[in-house]
């Protein structure tokens, strides 16, 4: 029968994916054809020989670097070497490189290394050139190679589909989170009650994604076995699930997993699972990389609006309506918060969105990350922003804010309201707040950071209340001059905050003027740190 095997791309096949613009061949000793296993990064202080195969990048080098020729002589074995140099500066090298047996390609452009070898990275093995080949029994299992060859790189949706109808089984495949990525949509092949849960809320139940499952599918490389578990199956009902981990190389990508049922597939069909979570770590990695290019796109964008640099073409070019009620969601971590935060908070977030089909566009500035998020009440956008804290890890204690609703042209305003918000709610033990639920509060905020900005202004200098003094004095003041209230606040006899309020006057601070009393507060409450807990005064 047929086994599932990786065809190395040739090398003129990985320039051609690089683009010609931006690497050019100077030699090619042994022809272009020759077969490139993938990227690789040359260390000067290690005296391995490089993988063979491997198309090496000679990062820190260039044409002009002494010993560049020295280095390309020891790279016997590799298929290619890259330095960045253009053509005519890397000619002279072209006779160490024929010694070696390498060809030599010059990078051109200022294309980062890194970008280089994830395209590189990208490129090998190509998924079209998954084959057929005689040699391993696969049992009966026929390989729908003309099929896994139609399947575009990076759609997991098409490729769980053809999975599915080569096992006659359902598929789905999870990230390392157990969050849903993809799942199959075969006529005739029927999900059980875990499958469709996960379809509906996207991620696998706590339950029945135990740590020691992942462990050991991304670090075994092996397709195994398990039982699904209560509630969805019984002592009279045992359904079976077969997991596989996908990785390229030691990162673990996520989880493939086949809806066995009650009838096991045969056993020799667990490594044509193996094979097919192989091919799906291709599929993963350019999916992901489309991903990032499309996020830092947006991104780009949504910063444009935010910052109010023609935010309506900005939208619209996001595919938001600019006039039809758009609002700004931050997102941020509490300073006692355990989880990754920059990217992977963005990553989550940007998950969650993408996962619930929600329209919203983010970016990450700082450690805070915003959404636009087109909505017709802050009150839908607040149910929102309380679910995706639930969703998110709970070692990560985000809090989100919500800022005002309002048109394209609102944007900047919201931004601001928003992180009103979250200078509001941290500290506050509340999660999560719009700009209506903290209205007071976050004004308090914001005249504190004006005087801050403006440290000549009167409300600056000190006044006569000091000490036990200022606190009587702003007990009495919220207290709305309730002696007694205000004594039980403080602690002390009534007696004695009337002597205290009557020194304050006798010096000059006469609360009974609604003026004097606005200030005093305004001054005491300021330098106390400013507002109480959210929603609160």
């Amino acid at each position: 029968m047929n086994q599932v095997e990786y065809l190395e791309p040739s090398l003129a096949q990985v320039v051609e994916r690089i683009g010609a613009g931006y690497v050019t061949v100077v030699a090619a000793p042994r022809g272009t054809e020759i077969p490139v296993s993938g990227p690789a990064i040359h260390d000067p202080l290690s005296g391995a020989p490089p993988r063979p195969g491997s198309m090496v990048l000679l990062v820190g080098l260039t044409a002009g670097t002494p010993g560049a020729a020295r280095v390309l002589r020891g790279l016997g074995g590799a298929a290619a070497a890259v330095l960045r140099s253009d053509a005519a500066s890397a000619a002279p090298l072209a006779e160490a490189a024929a010694e070696a047996g390498v060809a030599l390609v010059a990078l051109e452009s200022a294309m980062s290394w890194s970008h280089l070898h994830t395209l590189v990275e990208d490129t090998v093995p190509l998924g079209e050139n998954l084959v057929a080949v005689p040699g391993r029994d696969l049992g009966s299992v026929a390989v729908p190679g003309r099929d896994l060859g139609s399947v575009s790189v990076g759609d997991l949706n098409a490729l769980v589909n053809v999975i599915a109808e080569t096992l006659d089984r359902p598929v789905g495949i999870v990230d390392t989170q157990w969050r849903l990525l993809a799942y199959s949509a075969v006529p005739g092949q029927v999900n059980d009650d875990l499958q469709r849960d996960v379809i509906m809320h996207r991620v696998v139940p706590a339950r029945n994604a135990p740590r020691e499952t992942r462990r050991l599918l991304l670090t075994t490389g092996r397709a195994l076995r398990f039982l699904t578990n209560a509630p969805y199956d019984t002592a009279e009902y045992t359904i079976w699930r077969v997991g596989a981990g996908i990785r390229n190389g030691l990162e673990p990508l996520g989880m493939l997993w086949v809806l066995e049922g009650r009838d096991q597939l045969p056993d020799d069909r667990l490594v044509l699972v193996e094979e097919f979570a192989r091919l799906a770590a291709v599929h993963l990695l350019r999916a992901r990389t489309a991903r990032s290019v499309d996020r830092e796109r947006r991104g780009e964008l949504v910063g444009q609006a935010l910052d109010g640099t023609n935010p309506r073409a900005a939208c619209r070019r996001l595919g938001l309506d600019p006039d039809s009620g758009i609002a700004v969601l931050a997102v941020a971590e509490t300073a006692d918060g355990n989880g990754p935060s920059g990217e992977h908070l963005l990553d989550g977030v940007a998950t969650y969105f993408d996962a619930y089909r929600r329209s919203a566009a983010c970016v990450l500035r700082d450690d805070t990350v915003y959404c636009l998020m087109p909505t017709p009440d802050l009150a839908v956008l607040r149910e929102i922003a309380s679910d995706l804290t639930r969703r998110l890890s709970p070692r990560r204690r985000p809090v989100v804010a919500v800022g005002g609703r309002g048109s394209a042209d609102d944007l900047p305003r919201s931004r601001r309201q928003a992180d009103l918000v979250l200078a509001a709610l941290r500290g506050s033990g509340t999660a999560v707040a719009t700009i209506d639920d903290v209205r007071a509060a976050a004004t308090l905020i914001e005249v504190g950071s004006l005087l801050d900005d403006h440290p000549g202004l009167l409300l600056h200098e000190e006044d006569p209340a000091s000490g036990d003094v200022a606190d009587s004095a702003l007990a009495w003041i919220e207290c709305h001059g309730d002696v007694r209230a205000a004594a039980r606040r403080l602690g002390v006899h009534p007696n004695t905050l009337r002597y205290r309020i009557r020194r304050l006057a006798a010096g000059g601070l006469d609360l009974a003027d609604p003026d004097t009393r606005l200030v005093t507060w305004l001054r005491l409450r300021l330098r106390r740190g400013g507002p109480g807990p959210a929603g609160q005064e």
